[in-house]
């Protein structure tokens, strides 16, 4: 009996794992790929397809099918807030990227918006009171791996160091604290699998038969006031979320 689409998936997957297939390059043709494994070129478009489902390669116009596999970006909410942590580099997120060699980079705009009514719920802002907005574009490698827009209230970041582009060692983070606004603890609200909107298949460079998470990320202040509201939406393919749940 003959290969399966199964069977030649789990080869080309084993091929990208390995980096014998690496990130850029284009893989065989169906037909060179038909003729390698013996089986039919139906069998290898399904092969394909499995592959392309779970974001490790996708089809480009002129050049044929391309890895998009990079190695996991490890969001572990155990530790990334921590000081020592954050001062490793600009915010959670370069360190992160960082450790895995890859090469950090986030394009930010920043603004005064509305936001999004259950963003304006979890701050406790008025309906369409204003906020400011730190809106990322978070890059690894030059593969935009993530989108990140934080809202702050008004009366909190208006006029500071908040509305600036360049921030201290530990991002927003320690920004808020020198300000007076020490984050104490966050609850993070995680779907980790949703169909993408076409807007964000299209910035990702992800198919719509491909997931992306969405996480709010809700950070308080000593006295219980949320003063950071943080949503972050990437390819599931490419995140790893840790977590720890208190037993006792």
């Amino acid at each position: 009996m003959g290969l399966s689409a199964r069977d030649v998936a789990a080869v080309l997957r084993q091929k990208i794992n390995d980096q014998d297939f690496k990130f850029g390059e284009v893989i065989p043709s169906q037909t060179i790929l038909s003729k390698t494994y013996q089986v039919s070129i139906t069998t290898v478009n399904r092969a394909l397809g499995e592959l392309r489902r779970e974001g490790l390669v996708r089809t480009e116009q002129g050049r044929g099918t391309v890895v998009t596999s990079l190695p996991h970006i490890v969001r572990d909410a155990r530790d990334r807030y921590t000081p020592d942590k954050r001062n490793q580099d600009r915010g959670a997120f370069a360190a992160e990227a960082r450790r895995l060699g890859m090469s950090p980079r986030s394009d930010l705009t920043i603004s005064r918006e509305v936001p999004p009514p259950k963003v304006a719920e979890y701050l406790g802002t008025p309906a369409g009171e204003e906020v400011v907005v730190r809106r990322r574009s978070m890059f690894a490698d030059d593969t935009l791996v993530q989108m990140a827009p934080s809202y702050i209230p008004l009366d909190i970041a208006g006029g500071t160091m908040l509305e600036d582009h360049v921030q201290a060692p530990g991002g927003m983070v320690s920004t808020m604290a020198q300000l007076g606004h020490e984050q104490q603890y966050a609850d993070e609200y995680l779907t980790p699998s949703r169909p993408p909107t076409e807007d964000e298949a299209t910035k990702f460079g992800i198919g719509t038969d491909q997931t992306v998470f969405e996480l709010f990320h809700v950070a308080y202040d000593a006295e219980g006031r949320a003063v950071e509201v943080c949503h972050c939406v990437g390819p599931t393919h490419l995140w790893q979320f840790v977590h720890r749940v208190p037993m006792k």
